[in-house]
């Protein structure tokens, strides 16, 4: 099992944790090229998520209709507002989701920091 590092917005974090967000998207860098299910993902200072299954997607498009909008985004009416939604964070890298697309990581467990 490996551990990955990442940031997220508290509200993100919050609805993983009640498993109203189930999917949790990043563009396909090389940081992430090595995931595989069971691994994790830190969210400092507020928790970390288990990966479940995992699923590479050529856009953000193809994904939200893969997996649902509201499994990724819940918050989104429509897929434009999802796909704004998801670039909106500072450490989205649209370069990379252009050249090599995006992966799907189903969220199997949360845990916060006490």
């Amino acid at each position: 099992m490996a551990t990955f590092e990442a940031t997220t917005h508290p509200m993100t974090f919050a609805h993983m944790e009640g498993e109203v967000k189930t999917v949790y998207v990043v563009p396909r860098s090389s940081e992430y090229d090595h995931v595989s299910s069971g691994d994790r993902i830190e969210f400092e200072p507020l928790g970390s998520i288990t990966i479940g299954a995992i699923r590479a997607y050529d856009d953000l498009p193809a994904l939200l209709e893969g997996e649902g909008i509201t499994n990724v985004v819940p918050d989104a009416e429509t897929v434009d507002a999802a796909i704004e939604a998801l670039r909106a964070g500072p450490e989205w890298n649209k370069r990379v989701e252009e050249s090599r697309g995006v992966l799907a990581l189903r969220v199997r467990a949360t845990k916060r920091k006490t």
